[in-house]
């Protein structure tokens, strides 16, 4: 009879399964319809002779089988993706993908638009941006680098801190003209906010506006930066946006105010073995100068 093979296509369906606890999760992660994940699984169950998952109504879990094969899995995962990220970052050809992972807001406000400069630069480099709040796990190639707003501190990482995000308040000029220039401290009452969705992300800064914007209306919360910095253009109230965008946007007005949450630092991860390829270095270097560092206003702020 023949031995029953057990390769690292079978070790990525497998863990997939596990992991999302699903085949249609397991698919979208795999970029593979639901049906072949199921038909990859019952294959290599059949080779193996044994039942690695119950089918539940709740999804996936591992049998006994499986959970036996569970370490020896991921063992047999972290070496094939050493040996990827080994060859990866030996290569110092100035092409192909390069996967970034950032926030909405460090992506849509910082990186995206300043894209075109990278490109023009290096043209055989394409940078696949990845929009998303979730801690993504770097050893596992689910990026190439991570940008975030909190140090990441998993092992092996090289992290920088690559700049500090101050926040103030704006809003359009044809607000101030309806509702007037709110004051610099104290009531607020008949002023519109915007504010951050209520939860960890934003708790520091919500915490912040709640303490010192007594009696204003807060008027939409949304979890997206992006999304608050649209509602402020399209003039439904003041929000605490990043000032090194907002200053530059000229549908927007600073609001004066004493005083301003603590800023947030942008922190930047790669993995240690990916650090010497030629196009991570290329989009590291790239993302170490999305911010200059720039006098304050001497004057009152705009508005």
């Amino acid at each position: 009879m023949q031995a029953a093979v057990f390769n690292w296509d079978d070790v990525r369906f497998f863990l997939t399964v596990h992991r999302e606890g699903n085949l249609a999760r397991a698919g979208a992660s795999l970029k593979l319809d639901p049906t072949t994940v199921g038909r990859r699984i019952s294959s290599l169950e059949t080779r193996l002779g044994a039942r690695l998952f119950d089918r539940t109504s709740h999804g996936y879990r591992l049998t006994a089988a499986g959970t036996r094969l569970l370490p020896r899995a991921e063992r047999i995962e972290e070496e094939a993706l050493a040996v990827e990220r080994d060859v990866a970052g030996t290569d110092q050809r100035l092409q192909g993908r390069v996967r970034l992972s950032a926030t909405e807001m460090l992506t849509t406000r910082f990186i995206a638009p300043r894209m075109s400069a990278f490109y023009e630069q290096y043209p055989d480099i394409c940078v696949e941006l990845v929009c998303t709040n979730r801690d993504i796990n770097l050893a596992r190639r689910e990026a190439d680098i991570a940008l975030r707003l909190a140090r990441p501190d998993h092992e092996d990482l090289v992290v920088k801190k690559l700049f500090t995000i101050e926040l103030g308040f704006f809003c359009r000029p044809e607000y101030i003209e309806q509702f007037g220039m709110p004051p610099q401290s104290g009531e607020w009452a008949g002023h519109r906010v915007v504010m951050f969705a209520e939860g960890r992300p934003f708790r520091r800064e919500n915490a912040w506006m709640e303490d010192h914007l007594r009696d204003a209306s807060c008027v939409l919360r949304s979890d997206s930066v992006s999304s608050i910095y649209s509602a402020a253009v399209g003039g439904l109230g003041v929000a605490l946006l990043p000032c090194e965008v907002a200053d530059n946007d000229p549908k927007l007005v600073r609001v004066p105010f004493d005083g301003a949450p603590a800023p947030r630092s942008a922190w930047q991860a790669v993995h240690r073995d990916l650090r010497h390829s030629a196009r991570i270095r290329a989009v590291l270097d790239f993302l170490g100068g999305l911010v200059t560092p720039r006098a304050r206003p001497s004057g009152p702020p705009r508005g």
